[in-house]
């Protein structure tokens, strides 16, 4: 197998003002956010007349970056951002390429080159597109699809902006309809993939579910089938264990069932057959003399019922022990 030569860094240089200007207008103007959406503390043991787990929910407060009037503003500016997200893209794609060997920069000979390389097999792509060929190739497609609504924004006008935000491009006797959700969709997968691509973001499950989503949001554009998650969230969650489910204290151990935890947060953050919930957990434990605390990031939540152990290598990375407060 032909490793990937691309240099991350090059590509993080190449994009760093048009990823800037995105991320302002996808937060600002969308109100995109990767952040959790709220939190869940609950302590095991402590359950509702019911059996399930009594739980308290805590809101995360955003705060107003834009007033009426910037916000305004900035939606005018709806077609200068899809221009953006598409150079964005574009200079991905040109990343790709040179390191393929290929050097011809106009549209149609990329394009050209792309379809060559994966005809013959001999197309080398990064790691995180090379082992996602469904979300790869809708990358891909969106970008052919895209290529002459980006030179009629640029070159030729035929560009109306309507009451609601949609932007429509008319090239020829094709328009592009491109709803605010469908814009918001383009600009956050462009712009996570290009921060995956060029290391500035470590790729985790929630950050691939949300380009997916976002890319099965524009699958009209795209015509890729197999892309099955439609909304990604992303939550924390904060489990108090009490003493009297402490299973050994030297070395300190404590049994978790991470199968109950993970539907108690489905219930708290419904997301539906389509979606896929993620959270980050933090297990308290405090015995006669010491505080433990694992912070397991979402990749590390495991399923079904855990015994977390000091000493175990496993989850050791996640722990820290103090003395009790």
């Amino acid at each position: 197998m032909t490793l990937f030569s691309g240099i991350p860094s090059d590509l993080c240089d190449a994009v760093a003002y048009e990823l800037d200007a995105i991320e302002y207008l996808r937060t600002t103007l969308h109100e995109h956010d990767e952040t959790p959406v709220g939190g869940v503390t609950l302590t095991l043991g402590d359950l509702t007349p019911d059996g399930e787990l009594r739980r308290a929910i805590s809101a995360v407060g955003r705060t107003d970056m834009s007033g009426a009037a910037v916000r305004a503003a900035l939606n005018r500016l709806r077609p200068l951002a899809f221009s953006a997200s598409f150079k964005l893209q574009d200079m991905v794609v040109e990343w790709i390429l040179r390191a393929n060997n290929v050097f011809d920069w106009s549209f149609s000979k990329k394009l050209a080159a792309y379809d060559k390389l994966r005809k013959s097999a001999s197309l080398v792509e990064p790691v995180f597109l090379a082992m996602r060929p469904v979300l790869a190739r809708a990358f891909w497609e969106l970008y052919r699809f895209l290529v002459p609504f980006r030179g009629a924004v640029v070159h030729s006008g035929g560009v109306i902006l309507g009451p609601d935000g949609t932007v429509s491009i008319t090239k020829d006797a094709r328009t592009l309809d491109f709803t605010p959700p469908q814009q918001a969709s383009y600009m956050r997968s462009t712009c996570l993939t290009a921060k995956i691509l060029s290391a500035q973001t470590r790729n985790d499950p929630f950050l691939e579910h949300l380009i997916e989503g976002d890319l099965s949001e524009l699958q009209t554009y795209h015509g890729q089938p197999g892309l099955v998650v439609r909304r990604a969230r992303i939550a924390a969650l904060t489990v108090h264990v009490p003493p009297s489910h402490i299973v050994e204290r030297g070395p300190l151990a404590v049994r978790i069932d991470f199968d109950q935890l993970r539907q108690t947060m489905e219930k708290t953050y419904p997301v539906g057959a389509d979606g896929r919930l993620y959270f980050s957990a933090s297990i308290l434990v405090k015995d006669d003399t010491r505080q433990a605390t694992w912070e397991l990031p979402i990749e590390a939540i495991p399923s079904g019922l855990v015994i977390l152990r000091e000493g175990d290598d496993q989850y050791d990375r996640f722990l820290r022990v103090s003395a009790k407060v």
